[in-house]
């Protein structure tokens, strides 16, 4: 379950001599905050996306946001409004949106390096490397291939006789057991074709 709110946080107090409190007249006592809403997830702050001004006498304890002062009282409406105009969100409130940020482009990173890899070590293909295949283009099926030996243009490969819905099946299927006995041949074209069609989805060079 995702955990997902909203929370308010004091940003800025500010003491205000000379602004009659609407409620008991003192015009030394008044003080104006700005509270900065922010979402939250798991209550790390994602992101600010409101602020509210509010005014505070000490002497009566009375409080009033913005709307709620009565009429005669614009010039605390007024200072409330530019208070809060001058007062920007706390930095750690943009912490969970720069975090999904930061991930978003490590995954970007990575998925480039790893079309990199995959193409260096289809190029030149080892023993021991382990292509993810899908089955066939009707299905969401996947498996292995495991390179055994190469010579000149000629990839000699054996087949994995399982299969798995994970995309990324290499840690539950790449047992020696699960692979045929029967090998086959491949040029390093063909290998190129299927990932150029989709059909060879990664290529994983172990101990690397």
């Amino acid at each position: 379950m995702i955990i997902f709110g909203t929370k308010n946080s004091l940003v800025r107090t500010m003491p205000q001599p000379g602004l009659v409190c609407p409620s008991c007249a003192n015009s030394e006592q008044m003080h104006l905050s700005v509270f900065s809403r922010y979402l939250h997830i798991y209550w790390i702050p994602l992101l600010p996306f409101a602020k509210t001004a509010v005014a505070q006498c000490l002497h009566c304890k009375g409080t009033w946001a913005q709307k709620e002062l009565p009429a005669e009282a614009s010039g605390m409406r007024q200072a409330l409004e530019t208070l809060k105009k001058q007062t920007r969100a706390p930095w750690w409130h943009w912490v969970g949106l720069l975090l999904l940020l930061a991930v978003a482009a490590f995954g970007l990173w990575m998925s480039g390096r790893n079309k990199e890899d995959n193409a260096t070590y289809l190029a030149a293909p080892q023993a021991g490397d382990v292509y993810t295949v899908r089955k066939n283009d009707s299905t969401s099926e996947y498996s292995l291939l495991k390179v055994v030996s190469t010579q000149g243009n000629t990839v000699e490969l054996v087949a994995n006789e399982y299969a798995t819905t994970n995309a990324h099946p290499l840690n539950k299927l790449n047992d020696p057991a699960k692979y045929s006995k029967q090998a086959f041949s491949l040029s390093r074209l063909d290998l190129q074709v299927m990932q150029q069609k989709g059909q060879l989805t990664d290529v994983d060079r172990l101990g690397k």
